[in-house]
Protein backbone atom coordinates (compact mmCIF):
# COMPACT_ATOMS: atom_id res chain seq x y z
CA UNK A 1 0.00 0.00 0.00
CA UNK A 2 0.96 3.34 -1.03
CA UNK A 3 1.51 6.17 1.89
CA UNK A 4 -1.60 8.01 0.63
CA UNK A 5 -3.82 5.61 0.95
CA UNK A 6 -6.49 5.23 3.62
CA UNK A 7 -3.32 4.53 6.37
CA UNK A 8 -1.84 6.66 8.51
CA UNK A 9 2.13 6.84 9.14
CA UNK A 10 2.82 5.44 12.61
CA UNK A 11 4.42 9.14 13.33
CA UNK A 12 0.72 10.51 12.74
CA UNK A 13 -1.11 8.01 14.54
CA UNK A 14 1.29 8.81 17.69
CA UNK A 15 0.51 12.62 17.16
CA UNK A 16 -3.27 11.63 17.18
CA UNK A 17 -3.30 9.77 20.45
CA UNK A 18 -1.05 11.91 21.92
CA UNK A 19 -3.92 14.65 21.17
CA UNK A 20 -6.94 12.55 22.07
CA UNK A 21 -4.82 11.82 25.51
CA UNK A 22 -4.55 15.40 26.01
CA UNK A 23 -8.50 16.00 25.35
CA UNK A 24 -9.12 13.43 27.43
CA UNK A 25 -7.48 14.39 30.18
CA UNK A 26 -8.77 18.25 29.80
CA UNK A 27 -12.21 16.83 30.06
CA UNK A 28 -11.48 14.55 33.23
CA UNK A 29 -9.44 17.64 34.71
CA UNK A 30 -12.48 19.94 33.68
CA UNK A 31 -15.10 17.36 35.04
CA UNK A 32 -12.73 16.95 38.41
CA UNK A 33 -12.92 20.82 39.15
CA UNK A 34 -16.84 20.82 38.02
CA UNK A 35 -17.41 18.52 40.55
CA UNK A 36 -15.48 19.86 43.66
CA UNK A 37 -16.41 23.21 42.70
CA UNK A 38 -20.76 22.18 43.09
CA UNK A 39 -19.70 19.61 46.20
CA UNK A 40 -17.95 22.77 47.70
CA UNK A 41 -20.57 25.40 47.05
CA UNK A 42 -23.36 22.72 47.91
CA UNK A 43 -21.97 22.62 51.40
CA UNK A 44 -21.41 26.43 52.00
CA UNK A 45 -24.58 27.14 50.49
CA UNK A 46 -27.61 25.83 52.40
CA UNK A 47 -29.31 28.02 55.23
CA UNK A 48 -31.73 26.87 58.07
CA UNK A 49 -35.00 28.81 57.28
CA UNK A 50 -35.56 31.75 59.73
CA UNK A 51 -38.17 31.17 62.22
CA UNK A 52 -39.17 27.87 61.23
CA UNK A 53 -42.13 25.92 62.98
CA UNK A 54 -43.51 22.57 62.84
CA UNK A 55 -47.18 23.60 64.56
CA UNK A 56 -49.16 22.45 61.78
CA UNK A 57 -49.80 18.98 58.84
CA UNK A 58 -49.06 22.39 56.25
CA UNK A 59 -45.66 23.17 58.40
CA UNK A 60 -44.14 19.99 58.06
CA UNK A 61 -45.05 20.31 53.95
CA UNK A 62 -44.06 23.46 53.71
CA UNK A 63 -39.78 22.80 55.04
CA UNK A 64 -40.30 19.15 53.57
CA UNK A 65 -37.25 20.35 50.75
CA UNK A 66 -35.66 22.32 53.54
CA UNK A 67 -35.79 19.49 55.41
CA UNK A 68 -34.03 16.91 52.31
CA UNK A 69 -31.46 19.85 51.29
CA UNK A 70 -30.16 20.23 54.98
CA UNK A 71 -29.68 16.27 55.56
CA UNK A 72 -27.88 15.92 51.58
CA UNK A 73 -25.51 19.16 53.69
CA UNK A 74 -24.95 17.15 56.66
CA UNK A 75 -23.57 14.51 54.77
CA UNK A 76 -21.84 16.93 52.09
CA UNK A 77 -20.17 18.73 54.93
CA UNK A 78 -16.77 17.00 55.95
CA UNK A 79 -16.96 16.33 59.77
CA UNK A 80 -15.03 18.50 61.42
CA UNK A 81 -15.85 21.48 59.73
CA UNK A 82 -19.08 24.49 60.53
CA UNK A 83 -19.80 22.21 64.37
CA UNK A 84 -22.01 25.13 65.26
CA UNK A 85 -23.79 25.06 62.14
CA UNK A 86 -23.91 21.12 61.99
CA UNK A 87 -25.35 21.08 65.12
CA UNK A 88 -28.19 23.67 64.03
CA UNK A 89 -28.80 22.06 61.10
CA UNK A 90 -28.85 18.70 62.88
CA UNK A 91 -31.86 20.49 65.59
CA UNK A 92 -33.59 21.77 62.57
CA UNK A 93 -33.69 18.48 60.95
CA UNK A 94 -34.41 16.13 64.05
CA UNK A 95 -37.21 18.74 65.00
CA UNK A 96 -38.62 17.83 61.61
CA UNK A 97 -37.78 13.88 62.08
CA UNK A 98 -39.72 14.38 65.78
CA UNK A 99 -43.42 15.25 64.38
CA UNK A 100 -43.42 14.44 60.68
CA UNK A 101 -45.51 11.36 60.53
CA UNK A 102 -44.05 9.86 57.33
CA UNK A 103 -40.14 10.43 58.33
CA UNK A 104 -39.77 6.86 59.22
CA UNK A 105 -36.49 7.31 61.06
CA UNK A 106 -35.94 5.82 64.29
CA UNK A 107 -32.53 6.03 66.54
CA UNK A 108 -31.04 2.49 66.75
CA UNK A 109 -29.19 1.83 70.06
CA UNK A 110 -26.07 0.31 68.12
CA UNK A 111 -26.01 3.91 66.64
CA UNK A 112 -25.71 5.74 70.16
CA UNK A 113 -22.72 3.86 70.27
CA UNK A 114 -21.19 4.88 67.39
CA UNK A 115 -22.21 8.35 68.63
CA UNK A 116 -20.30 8.28 72.37
CA UNK A 117 -17.14 7.42 70.81
CA UNK A 118 -17.38 10.13 67.87
CA UNK A 119 -20.20 12.75 68.93
CA UNK A 120 -21.64 13.79 65.15
CA UNK A 121 -22.61 10.17 63.95
CA UNK A 122 -25.62 10.31 65.20
CA UNK A 123 -27.11 13.18 62.95
CA UNK A 124 -25.49 11.55 60.03
CA UNK A 125 -27.18 8.57 60.56
CA UNK A 126 -30.43 10.82 60.83
CA UNK A 127 -29.76 12.59 58.12
CA UNK A 128 -28.67 9.34 56.25
CA UNK A 129 -32.30 8.14 56.74
CA UNK A 130 -34.17 10.70 56.11
CA UNK A 131 -32.38 11.57 52.85
CA UNK A 132 -32.92 7.87 51.67
CA UNK A 133 -36.44 7.67 53.23
CA UNK A 134 -37.28 11.17 51.28
CA UNK A 135 -35.12 10.05 47.64
CA UNK A 136 -36.97 7.23 47.54
CA UNK A 137 -40.64 8.08 48.09
CA UNK A 138 -41.23 7.76 51.79
CA UNK A 139 -39.80 4.10 51.35
CA UNK A 140 -40.59 1.60 54.78
CA UNK A 141 -37.87 -0.60 53.51
CA UNK A 142 -35.90 -0.42 56.82
CA UNK A 143 -33.31 -2.62 55.71
CA UNK A 144 -32.31 -0.72 52.39
CA UNK A 145 -33.02 2.57 54.71
CA UNK A 146 -30.21 1.29 57.60
CA UNK A 147 -27.88 -0.27 54.88
CA UNK A 148 -27.61 3.50 53.23
CA UNK A 149 -27.48 5.18 56.41
CA UNK A 150 -24.65 2.84 57.21
CA UNK A 151 -22.64 3.12 54.12
CA UNK A 152 -22.89 7.26 54.86
CA UNK A 153 -21.59 6.66 58.48
CA UNK A 154 -18.86 4.08 57.26
CA UNK A 155 -17.55 7.01 54.46
CA UNK A 156 -18.08 9.62 57.25
CA UNK A 157 -15.53 7.44 59.48
CA UNK A 158 -13.10 6.12 56.68
CA UNK A 159 -12.81 10.05 55.37
CA UNK A 160 -11.05 10.24 59.18
CA UNK A 161 -11.67 13.91 59.60
CA UNK A 162 -12.51 14.41 63.13
CA UNK A 163 -12.96 10.99 64.10
CA UNK A 164 -11.71 8.93 66.90
CA UNK A 165 -10.88 4.95 66.48
CA UNK A 166 -13.94 2.93 67.30
CA UNK A 167 -13.82 -0.41 67.60
CA UNK A 168 -17.63 -0.92 66.98
CA UNK A 169 -17.41 0.89 63.89
CA UNK A 170 -14.01 -1.10 62.77
CA UNK A 171 -15.85 -4.67 63.10
CA UNK A 172 -18.95 -2.65 60.77
CA UNK A 173 -16.85 -1.89 58.34
CA UNK A 174 -15.08 -5.48 58.20
CA UNK A 175 -18.37 -7.14 57.93
CA UNK A 176 -19.00 -4.54 55.06
CA UNK A 177 -15.91 -5.31 53.41
CA UNK A 178 -16.61 -8.70 53.38
CA UNK A 179 -20.32 -8.53 52.45
CA UNK A 180 -21.59 -9.75 55.79
CA UNK A 181 -23.23 -6.50 56.16
CA UNK A 182 -27.00 -8.36 56.25
CA UNK A 183 -25.51 -10.54 59.42
CA UNK A 184 -24.13 -7.80 61.29
CA UNK A 185 -27.60 -6.12 61.28
CA UNK A 186 -29.39 -8.67 61.75
CA UNK A 187 -27.02 -9.29 64.87
CA UNK A 188 -26.67 -5.63 65.89
CA UNK A 189 -30.05 -3.52 65.09
CA UNK A 190 -32.52 -5.82 65.26
CA UNK A 191 -35.57 -3.88 63.38
CA UNK A 192 -38.68 -4.89 61.98
CA UNK A 193 -40.04 -4.00 58.66
CA UNK A 194 -42.74 -1.79 58.35
CA UNK A 195 -45.58 -1.88 55.12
Amino acid sequence: MRRGDHFYSIEKLNYISGNLNLNYMRIYSLLAAMFLFCNQSFSQDFNIPDGYQFNSKEDFSKYEPDVLTASKWLLATPFNEQEAKRKDVFRFIFAWVSGASNANVEINPTVMDFEKKNPGMLPVYVAASLKYVMENNYSKDMKAKHTYALHEMINVYKAGKGIKKDKKMEKLIKADEEGKLDEWMAENMKFEERH
